[in-house]
């Protein structure tokens, strides 16, 4: 009966593509706040004073920081939406994966948001109450451990009632 679904190592190199696929959004963003930081380090500016160009660094060491994790954080998040409302990132499209209904039926916008809530709701309980975050991040985190059983979900499977199937064996 879970004989088509997905469990654990294809779903881990889904993830592990999406890592990357983040970290090829995000290290460009980051280099270009450390190349401004070490511009205005190096004060290419020649008609500058040494503590002009000193303050400068670090005044663009600081919004390069500020602005590679604004940046990195709203690209992270964002990354995750495409999953909460196509039932796919980006890793599982290159696999051919897609989150569907228990029985293999299609899901819908409703179904993916709440397996989406489900999946990090450690980050999105830790702005309300972060302690309690890290204990249901650990939950959900060694809960995609039991892909590893027969009914291949994970526990914001199981609770949201979801499974990955490769794209072409989803009906409806």
């Amino acid at each position: 009966m879970f004989s088509n679904r997905i469990g654990f190592s294809p779903r881990l190199g889904a993830a592990l593509l999406d890592f990357v696929f983040i970290i090829a959004l995000v290290v460009p963003i980051s280099l270009l706040g450390i190349g401004g930081a070490i511009a205005a380090a190096f004060g290419l500016d020649n008609t500058m004073s040494g503590d002009d160009a000193e303050a400068l660094a670090m005044l663009g060491m600081g919004a390069g920081a500020i602005a590679m994790i604004l940046v990195a954080s709203f690209l992270a998040i964002g990354y995750t939406f495409i999953e909460a409302f196509t039932g796919a990132s980006p890793g599982k499209r290159v696999m051919g994966l897609q989150v569907a209904r228990e029985d293999g039926s299609a899901g819908d916008t409703k179904l993916y948001l709440l397996r989406w809530a489900l999946k990090n709701s450690g980050s999105l309980l830790q702005f309300v109450l972060p302690v309690i975050s890290t204990v249901v991040s650990l939950v959900f985190f060694f809960g995609c451990f039991a892909t590893l059983s027969d009914k291949k979900q994970a526990l914001h499977d199981i609770i949201a009632k979801t499974a990955v199937y490769k794209k072409d064996d989803i009906t409806g």
